[in-house]
């Protein structure tokens, strides 16, 4: 062997671990992207670390009893509006359906003497028509379910307004049907959150263990494809408005049931609360993809957030502005999963 012949450089090195660095890339956004709460997950430990280290008192009883009520107020809408997020369409109007509906109560109860447990019943209902109305709405004439739920908003809240004078209504407080939503547990815990844990857990049984969850998916997929498979598209959307205008009104009864007083502004913003904690948990806005625990833990950080602002002095403002970042984060994490799911198939 010649010790003196020269080496020839390996100049295609670099470009082979480039290669394989992206192939990588794309296997890991592939495992990633097949678990939808993957993103709820990392969001939710690093805001709890993030409070936990940094704000006193955050992991007081009275501290986690106050992020609990907030999550469960979200929650409750979000997790069938996950469902509707995921068959491809979403609703605006939750906040003001909240507002409507929990109003009905004291203008029912003391404006027109009704029983309180029938005045419940008749503002539930009330909000049950909204949501098939807006479901039909959208359905019957194609239109978009943001335009639709749009002109909820605006009616449904000029409505409110209309019945309030824009001044605030108080409800006696009574036993029956209304403190079922919102009576004390004890050490400040309040009935809204074992509402909270039953959706979640009744609603991730739909979604994964019944033929109705099926359809959510199937619609929202390929909707072409659903209907030449006989899924009935047009029930299962309009039943989505109905179970996320019935998940608006219960919200609305349990802050009725905590302060027994409802205001023209009650529920307004909250509908941006529950599409960012659904996109959180890993709902995409193109339909077909997305997870009931993942929107579950969405809503407990945002219970963490207001909590842990609260707790720090910071005005509510900072909680609108970090719900619009973790709103536009949220989404470019999930298209960015979506790719690599994309690139594996």
């Amino acid at each position: 062997m010649n010790s003196d012949a020269p080496i020839t450089p390996r100049t295609d090195i670099l470009p082979r671990v480039a290669a394989h660095a992206r192939r990588g890339l794309t296997s890991l956004r592939g495992v990633l992207g097949a678990v939808p709460e993957i993103g709820a997950i990392g969001a939710a430990l690093s805001v709890f670390i993030f409070f936990a280290a940094t704000t006193p008192n955050f992991l007081t009883v009275a501290s986690v009893s106050s992020m609990l009520i907030v999550a469960a107020e979200i929650g409750v809408i979000a997790i069938p509006m996950t469902l509707l997020m995921i068959s491809g369409h979403f609703d605006l109007s939750a906040g003001s359906v909240l507002g409507f509906s929990s109003l009905l109560l004291p203008v029912l109860v003391v404006n027109h003497g009704v029983q309180a447990d029938v005045a419940l019943l008749a503002a539930f209902a009330a909000a049950l028509a909204i949501g098939w109305l807006q479901g039909a709405i959208t359905v019957h004439f194609g239109l978009p379910s943001f335009i639709v739920t749009l002109g909820g908003l605006l009616f449904w809240r000029a409505a409110t307004y209309v019945m309030t004078g824009g001044f605030p209504l108080s409800l006696p407080k009574q036993p029956g049907i209304i403190s079922a939503f919102s009576f004390p547990l004890g050490r400040g815990f309040y009935a809204s959150a074992l509402w909270f844990a039953a959706f979640a857990c009744i609603f991730s049984f739909v979604v994964a263990r019944t033929r109705f969850g099926n359809w959510v998916f199937a619609a929202g997929g390929n909707e072409r494809a659903a209907r030449s498979l006989g899924v009935p598209v047009d029930r299962v959307w309009i039943s989505l408005f109905v179970l996320t205008a019935a998940g608006a009104s219960i919200a609305g009864f349990m802050q009725v049931g905590r302060f027994n007083s409802v205001d023209a502004l009650r529920g307004a913003g909250i509908e941006q609360q529950v599409i960012a904690a659904a996109v959180i948990g890993g709902v995409r806005l193109t339909g077909g993809y997305g997870s009931v625990i993942g929107t579950a833990l969405g809503c407990l950080m945002f219970g963490m957030i207001r909590n842990g602002l609260v707790l720090a002095g910071l005005g509510s403002y900072w909680f609108e502005g970090i719900t619009g970042l973790i709103l536009v984060g949220a989404v470019i994490v999930n298209q960015w999963l979506a790719r690599g799911v994309g690139e594996r198939r």
